[in-house]
């Protein structure tokens, strides 16, 4: 029953052309949104963004001196294994696993056409080899000085990023075919083993590192640290599917061995497909089995008893406090808030997780017993959480309602109420986890109240700046969840880069502001002043970014803006 079927050849042929074609009006749609007079100014970030990574890759890295092959080798095997381990915990305790990550346009079409769930399996894979070939070009520009053959290292890179999307769909099917007692065995399995990687990752950097170094030393043995997990026996082991591409990438010349792996690189893509294939027949038979037992035993609404324990916000009544103690024109923007606040308590268990580790990351300089330099690098590791990894974790603004966007350009509430309702409650957690980490910072190092003052005034900014940039970047390029391509891919290593060159710019205003109130005023004054304008200028900007989202917000259009799946 529900055996795996292949589709004739002629049906992989028709699919792939649908993949070149949507590929095709992708990137004429991409084109013309970077040619739009509405996104003038996005455009221009972007491009010059773009052009500064280009020459950092051309002119920096690449004069740089190259590394050890061996441990390039050993790293694009094992640090594979160690990214499938984050992904497996993060299926393991994630509620939400798509249908094969497909589109709801490609489930409508695509799964209602008469053709095999292998099929669909094989289109997908097809369409990441596309992402997977713009990442590759990316870490190329990285690692080309350090590999005698760049054709060579592409070909290893490409076939290594492939197998590894394709073992991470194997993850996420066989995680939605477990049984509710299964799942809780996965989660405990795969808490242990990241643990184990975490601790063994904690050993060599504690084995490597003198005891009162300085916090930054830490930080490079991490990646040292990471480094020599690679390396190790035990994950050496697991990434066997890995090691041909990994040798092919790092071959100094053409030779039979050189022939071998990559026949072996390539031939182990075949293999993962067919397992891919088969761990979801395997999901479809396991959910065709349990739907039958629940209609054997009478259990017809399944989904209505489960959302009992959901327990129900009193929008009406919240409402009705609120008129009486909000003011007037904050009651379109608490309405809002209470929308988001639905989704809050629904998974504030997965939310205080999220939050849970950066705050020990930015905690950890206090290991290092250096008081002096405990203060500042536990605010670096603050701002850097704030602009990193708070965005990704907190999706609860307009990135997560593209789909809804024509309901929320519906409603009666105007522009900047709109923004200040989806941007509170991101803000409101993002400020808990620093308010939280500062305090107990300084519970342990004791800095003086103008550095407390200070940083706790620059921090809530930054967090203001960063979610309202987020998603005023958002509404002017606008994409949907899970989606892939170069268009992704750009956008996320220039955001990145684009964060990072706010933050650089961020500490040369602070350098410079604080030179010039030294300089020019007295010193009773000079320390007053330097605070002030610090907090005065990084609240201006988070209003700034605030109003350029409010402005993205005004001028969006469902019509044109909301990009087809």
């Amino acid at each position: 029953m529900n055996r795996v079927g292949w589709d004739a050849i002629d049906t992989h042929v028709n699919l792939l052309r649908l993949i070149v074609a949507r590929s095709g009006f992708r990137l004429r749609r991409t084109l013309d949104r970077i040619r739009s007079p509405r996104r003038l100014l996005a455009t221009s970030l972007t491009i010059g963004f773009l052009v500064l990574y280009l020459l950092n890759g051309v002119f920096i890295l690449a004069a740089r001196q190259p590394a050890d092959p061996e441990r390039l080798r050993l790293w694009l095997s094992g640090g594979m294994v160690i990214y499938a381990v984050y992904h497996g915990l993060r299926c393991a305790w994630s509620n939400q696993m798509s249908d094969l990550e497909l589109t709801q346009a490609e489930h409508q079409w695509l799964g209602g056409a008469p053709i095999q769930r292998s099929s669909l399996a094989i289109y997908h894979v097809a369409g990441i080899a596309i992402a997977a070939a713009a990442k590759t070009l990316l870490l190329a520009v990285v690692l080309i000085r350090d590999t005698p053959r760049w054709e060579l290292l592409i070909l290893g890179i490409f076939t290594s990023l492939v197998l590894l999307e394709i073992v991470r769909l194997i993850i996420g099917k066989w995680a939605c075919s477990l049984s509710v007692s299964q799942l809780k065995r996965f989660r405990v399995v795969m808490t242990a083993v990241a643990a184990a990687v975490a601790l063994q990752t904690l050993a060599h950097v504690l084995a490597m590192t003198p005891l009162r170094s300085p916090a930054w030393l830490y930080l490079l043995n991490g990646f040292r640290g990471l480094g020599l997990l690679a390396s190790s026996d035990v994950i050496q082991l697991f990434s066997l599917p890995w090691i041909p591409a990994s040798h092919l990438a790092v071959a100094e010349g053409y030779s039979w061995q050189t022939l071998t792996q990559l026949l072996g690189a390539v031939a182990v893509l075949p293999i993962a497909i067919w397992s891919l294939v088969q761990v979801d027949a395997r999901g479809a038979r396991l959910r065709l089995r349990w739907e039958q037992a629940r209609l054997a035993e009478g259990r017809y609404e399944q989904a209505a008893s489960a959302a009992k324990g959901i327990e129900v916000v009193p929008s009406s009544q919240l409402l009705g406090w609120a008129e009486n103690r909000i003011p007037g024109p904050c009651h379109e923007a608490f309405a809002v808030v209470l929308r988001q606040w639905v989704s809050v308590r629904r998974y504030r268990g997965t939310i205080c997780f999220s939050f849970l580790v950066p705050m020990l990351l930015c905690l950890s300089p206090l290991i290092t017993g250096r008081v002096t330099e405990q203060w500042f690098y536990i605010v670096s590791g603050i701002a850097l959480c704030t602009m990193l990894l708070a965005p990704p974790a907190l999706r609860i603004d307009f990135r997560r309602d593209l789909r809804r966007m024509l309901l929320l350009c519906s409603l009666p509430i105007r522009p900047l109420s709109m923004v200040l309702g989806q941007l509170a409650l991101p803000v409101l957690i993002t400020w808990t986890f620093q308010w939280l980490t500062l305090l107990i910072a300084i519970l342990s190092t004791h800095p003086d109240w103008e550095q407390i003052l200070l940083w706790t005034g620059l921090l809530n900014a930054l967090a203001v700046f960063t979610f309202a940039a987020e998603n005023a970047l958002f509404l002017a390029y606008p994409h949907h969840e899970r989606s892939e391509g170069i268009a992704m891919m750009v956008r996320a290593k220039l955001t990145f880069l684009g964060k990072g060159t706010v933050i650089a710019l961020s500490l040369a205003m602070l350098v410079a502001w604080a030179t010039i109130c030294r300089r020019w005023l007295p010193g009773s004054y000079a320390e007053a002043a330097f605070i002030f304008g610090a907090i005065l200028a990084t609240w201006i900007m988070a209003a700034t970014a605030i109003a350029a989202a409010t402005i993205c917000w005004r001028r969006f259009d469902p019509g044109i803006d909301i990009p087809p799946q």
